[in-house]
């Protein structure tokens, strides 16, 4: 079936996380981890910090909590709620790629993300012509992933909640153009900041808004 580049897709992938990730990390060291990401979003923009909400089901649940507040990655770990085989946690770590150019991109993640084997398998919606995009920058990146199935998406775009304000969308179009969502980064936080006339704080709130809208995709 042709699909028309500029209507809604629906793409699977399946990507590899980075060694120095915790979660590489735990999937080497702990057999028959079920594991989802529930939440995914920047947290700290100067230091590139990402704030997640996971959950994972093991029969050793304790050990592997330990391993994962102590990882090197790990800035910041809480307990949301717990059971024998079953942990819910917040976690801030050293945010990857990946987030980044998602936004970069105008790509929607569908969440939960089922995480197995130290890979995670996207749902990501969008026109065909930003998916190619995206996988193009993946593929220059030489980010690790496998394209597991493409085609016309049941969703449609254009609810109301993924809208931005006119002012939202210059916020994004600005930092964008500025080249914030590069690896590494063309501007600061600061300096984006400035060049749009607010403060660094009210800026961060503001983009974490906005990526809220334009990467969380909720059914």
């Amino acid at each position: 079936m042709t699909m028309d580049s500029h209507k809604s897709c629906l793409a699977r992938i399946k990507i590899k996380f980075p060694d120095q990730i915790w979660i590489s990390h735990i999937f080497k060291k702990f057999r028959e981890i079920r594991m989802e990401i529930e939440y995914f979003l920047p947290y700290d923009f100067e230091n590139s910090i990402g704030n997640s909400i996971i959950e994972i089901f093991h029969y050793n649940i304790d050990l592997l909590i330990d391993e994962v507040k102590n990882h090197k990655s790990v800035f910041d770990f809480s307990i949301l709620e717990k059971e024998e085989n079953r942990v819910k946690f917040n976690v801030k770590t050293k945010d990857p790629f990946l987030l980044d150019a998602i936004i970069k991109c105008g790509v929607l993640v569908n969440f939960p993300v089922r995480v197995r084997d130290g890979y995670a398998f996207w749902r990501l919606i969008s026109t065909r012509e930003r998916i190619d995009e995206l996988l193009t920058l993946f593929e220059q990146k030489s980010v690790n992933f496998t394209l597991l199935k493409i085609g016309n998406s049941p969703y449609i775009l254009d609810d109301n909640k993924n809208k931005l304000t006119f002012n939202e969308s210059n916020v994004l179009d600005k930092a964008i153009s500025s080249g914030f969502f590069e690896i590494p980064r063309k501007i600061s936080l600061e300096q984006l900041a400035n060049e749009l006339g607010k403060s660094k704080s009210a800026l961060s709130v503001m983009l974490r808004k906005i990526i809220k809208k334009k990467v969380i995709f909720e059914t």
